[in-house]
């Protein structure tokens, strides 16, 4: 009897379900679209609950129906999706109000409190993080500062994965690299800790907090009837702890190995990799696959993100032309962005589309416009930008010491060997890609494979379910070319400084 695993990649812009057999190929999959609501004031970035159950459970059925199996022969489930942001409950597990995504950044007057209260730095130093406005403490905190209301009717805080596993098992449970990830437990404990949500200033919440699973592969809980009439999946099946969206690219990426950095340019663009050590000033220092190993991040909030708003909103002559030739529109832009050679590129584009970035106020930017400016550099510009941005957090990641002898790239561009050229002749290092699109759901469904008894540990399952197309080696040749333009980049980052942090101050006095 073949057996399979289903595993649920839950991102902000779609929900997947994708089924895998032992060898990691994909069997079937179904996708939704984001759940996203209006955006109500400044800096809110939401979504229905409810919606996500919905929208989950009919992506669940059409993978079984399209693959046409018997749900019983999928032998575990795992889940996974982005962290930080926030699903808040009631006592009896109904939603109360909007989730928020992890870009959400309505708690920015939070992150200021914190700052004066002087509990910043203490937040940071249990959580071996870098708290932003869009982590669940903050989120609460501003719950309670400005709508009481909801906060005291709380009565269970998840994450998006989480609720997704509440409706699957109806057990409120999440895993330790999601909540350390998002800056809710004492990283050098791996525990709840009452002094972090008293300096959060939200003590209430200590008895709301979910049942902790320390790894990934730990089950949490049996698919429920009520979960078989929703889905199709056959109760009894078990459901495991999973884990973060980007330590399950790292694990269906297989980067398991020592010297390898994740780079997924998705939504954020983040930057990883993993040691027996907590790495100072990292964005993140989170639990990773085994109590005493750290997955070491360093990111900001957009990465692909750029690539999507400059499609949205400038991508209209690659659109027809896309249209008129019958190619794919993302074919058009590879080849605009391969018609710019390094040596004849000018353009820079700073690409902060999104929160966290380097500034708080700081927002994207082209660079050295003139009136002999094609579209095809800007395109180029974009997508150096983005190489750039990650070239940034993974100098940080070297200069800590963490080996870097390859870059297993994952996130939308990934499938793109003009993106991969360029990432690698900026990160003068090899670029490898997993012959999967759906690295994300392949990563958590080893995690289900291994609880289960499919696969013996991390290893076995990477040598059996992820396979590696060849790499894209660095040309040397370009090396001083992008080190002159990545310096300039930097510098014209310096100046915009001098704006933001005015702009930061006059926003700060408005206020008061």
């Amino acid at each position: 009897m073949t057996k399979y695993l289903m595993g649920i990649d839950a991102g902000s812009t779609s929900i997947k379900s994708v089924l895998f057999d032992e060898a990691g190929n994909v069997i079937a999959s179904a996708s939704s679209e984001s759940m996203r609501f209006k955006v109500r004031g400044k800096g809110f970035e939401e979504f229905g609950v409810d919606d996500l159950w919905v929208s989950t459970s009919k992506c669940i059925k059409e993978t079984i129906q399209k693959a046409n199996i018997h749900s019983k022969d999928i032998v575990g489930i795992g889940v996974t999706s982005f962290g930080n942001g926030l699903v808040i409950l009631d006592k009896d597990g109904n939603s109360i109000a909007p989730g928020a995504f992890s870009h959400d950044y309505r708690a920015t007057d939070i992150i200021e409190l914190y700052k004066k209260e002087g509990s910043l730095d203490k937040i940071n130093e249990i959580t071996k993080g870098a708290l932003f406005a869009g982590e669940p403490g903050p989120i609460l905190r501003w719950y309670k500062e400005h709508e009481p209301h909801i906060y005291n009717k709380i009565g269970s805080i998840l994450m998006f994965k989480d609720y997704i596993m509440y409706k699957l098992t109806g057990v409120f449970a999440t895993d330790a690299n999601v909540f350390g990830g998002s800056n809710m437990i004492n990283i050098e404990t791996l525990e709840y800790s009452k002094e972090l949500l008293d300096l959060y200033g939200i003590p209430e919440m200590f008895d709301k907090l979910p049942k902790l699973a320390i790894e990934p592969t730990e089950i949490i809980g049996m698919v429920t009837p009520e979960a078989e009439n929703s889905t199709g999946l056959s109760s009894g099946t078990p459901v495991v702890a999973g884990m973060m969206d980007i330590l399950s690219c790292l694990v269906g990426g297989g980067a398991t190995n020592e010297g390898v950095i994740t780079a997924i340019a998705g939504t954020w663009c983040i930057n990883e990799t993993h040691s027996d050590r907590i790495i100072p000033n990292a964005s993140a220092n989170m639990p990773y696959l085994t109590k005493g190993k750290y997955l070491n991040c360093s990111y900001t909030g957009a990465s692909g993100a750029n690539y999507e708003w400059f499609t949205r909103v400038l991508g209209g002559s690659a659109k027809m032309e896309a249209q008129n030739r019958g190619v794919s529109y993302y074919e058009v832009l590879n080849e605009l962005i391969d018609l710019v050679p390094i040596e004849k590129a000018k353009v820079f584009f700073h690409p902060f589309v999104a929160q966290p970035s380097v500034h708080v106020e700081a927002k994207a930017n082209f660079f050295n416009i003139d009136q002999n400016t094609t579209y095809a550099e800007f395109a180029y510009a974009v997508a150096e930008g983005v190489a750039f941005m990650h070239r940034h957090h993974i100098d940080f990641l070297k200069s800590a010491g963490c080996p870097a002898n390859k870059i297993r790239l994952s996130g939308g561009i990934a499938r793109s060997r003009v993106w991969g050229r360029i990432f690698a002749d900026v990160l003068k290092l090899p670029i490898e890609v997993v012959d999967c699109e759906e690295v994300g759901a392949l990563g958590v469904a080893i995690a289900a494979g291994i609880a289960t008894g499919l696969y013996k540990d991390y290893d076995d399952a990477v040598n059996k379910a992820v396979k590696i197309l060849p790499a894209i080696h660095p040309n040397p040749s370009t090396f001083e070319l992008y080190d002159e333009r990545y310096q300039e980049w930097h510098q014209l980052i310096e100046v915009m400084n001098i704006y933001w942090n005015q702009k930061n101050q006059r926003v700060a006095e408005h206020q008061h």
